[in-house]
């Protein structure tokens, strides 16, 4: 009798063995924002491990992964890609190990990542992350300003009424404003500082970790005619330094 009860629970146990479905992981995974070489070793390894890499900009990350020698299959996504992401979980499900990345940086900075991330947790696969180099922090440090309190703006607003507005709320904020914007704007949102915070101290911190880097320093009006020079594919990321003590 016990015998046989035995024998039922190994075979229930083996039906349940086949019937359940692998499931894969999806890793965050943080890139170069300018050297290749910065890399992280456990970066690297889990690249060369997984199956699909999903790319904001394929050729970016083919580009990278080519630097290292590194011939994973690349795939791209984007802003509400919802039947990517439905293939994608479909992958997951059936076991494959994919890694998530942005053009630099780390995903969901200024980036659509987000996305799939919320969509693999919901659907119960694993979500770890490979941290790496972010330009947020990386200005922040070059700026030599206290960052014990940061402030993140990743999108600037189009219209000078809405970034005046933008700037106004700025005027009594302590900590550090860190904010990516393209070189083509510059002058458009140094002449808005310029009116709105003209005492505040700024930091431009140009083509980070590139062979050409550079780190601009001043108010709004003292780097206004530098940045008129920038070439049009620099990659400008602001650093605004906080209100003064007291400051009203």
């Amino acid at each position: 009798m016990g015998r046989q009860k035995s024998q039922q629970t190994s075979r229930n146990t083996s039906s349940s063995e086949h019937t359940r479905r692998p499931t894969g992981a999806l890793f965050i995974v943080g890139t170069p924002i300018g050297c290749p070489e910065d890399l992280t070793l456990r970066a690297r390894t889990l690249l060369a491990r997984v199956s699909i890499v999903v790319a904001e900009t394929p050729l970016a990350a083919r580009t990278l992964l080519d630097c290292h020698g590194i011939g994973a299959t690349v795939t791209g996504y984007g802003q509400g890609d919802e039947e990517k992401i439905a293939i994608l979980l479909d992958r997951l499900a059936a076991g494959h190990e994919i890694a998530l990345v942005s053009d630099s940086g780390m995903p969901v900075i200024y980036d659509p990542g987000r996305r799939l991330i919320s969509a693999a947790r919901a659907a119960g696969h694993q979500v770890t992350v490979i941290p790496g180099p972010s330009a947020l922090t990386a200005a922040a440090a070059l700026s030599g300003e206290s960052a014990d309190r940061l402030l993140f703006l990743g999108r600037l607003p189009q219209s000078a009424q809405r970034l005046d507005r933008l700037f106004r709320e700025l005027r009594r904020e302590v900590g550090i404003t860190v904010m990516f914007a393209p070189s083509s704007a510059l002058p458009r949102i140094l002449e808005r500082m310029r009116r709105i915070l003209p005492d505040r101290k700024l930091t431009l911190a140009v083509d980070m970790t590139k062979p050409d880097e550079r780190v601009h320093q001043g108010d709004a009006a003292a780097l206004l005619q530098q940045v008129r020079s920038f070439s049009k594919d620099s990659e400008v990321t602001l650093v605004l330094s906080g209100a003064r003590k007291g400051w009203k």
